[in-house]
């Protein structure tokens, strides 16, 4: 059985897309994957299976818009790729304080023109650091201050993208490692 990461984009927002996990797990489990378990509201799952990311990513995906009744875009990797992800933060040696690192998954890769364009963004508080399909961010005033937010990327690249901050990150790697 391979372990994956299941994020869940633009849920629980201000009172909007509202899922429980409580409703989400037994929704997942319905879908015979093993050893669901979830973090925070946010939508962030860590579970297994023994089918593939792209056959597990349409599956979930129509279950919850069938199950909940509004469609929600989600970011699915197994856990090599993750631990990948994680440990590749190159702000994680920069001293750069926990609370202001973020990652930005892209669910596609963007146009290499579109990333340009993205990098031309003048902010000199949002700093940020492009690797394949992840964005890292070091936002020095915080990710509420932000200019550069997961909209603002979605809009200038064109693809689909979510958002977690670090704090998040280390949980999921903390339960998919177990």
């Amino acid at each position: 059985m391979k372990t994956y990461i299941l994020l869940l984009r633009g849920i629980n927002v201000g009172g909007h897309r509202k899922i429980k996990m409580a409703d989400l797990k037994l929704l997942l489990s319905s879908l015979d994957l093993k050893e669901i378990r979830t973090y925070i509201q946010s939508g962030n799952v860590v579970f297994k299976s023994r089918e593939t990311a792209d056959t597990l990513k349409g599956k979930i995906e129509n279950k919850i818009e069938d199950h909940f009744g509004f469609e929600v875009k989600i970011y699915l990797t197994d856990f090599e790729r993750f631990a990948k992800i994680y440990t590749k933060n190159p702000f994680i040696n920069k001293n750069e304080e926990i609370n202001k690192l973020y990652c930005t998954l892209l669910f596609e890769s963007p146009e290499d023109s579109k990333i340009q364009a993205l990098e031309a963004v003048e902010s000199k508080d949002d700093v940020f650091i492009v690797q394949d399909e992840v964005l890292y961010f070091c936002y020095h005033n915080g990710y509420g201050k932000a200019k550069i937010t997961n909209p603002f990327i979605e809009q200038k690249l064109k693809v689909n993208a979510t958002t977690r901050n670090w704090k998040t990150m280390g949980k999921l790697m903390e339960m998919a490692s177990e």
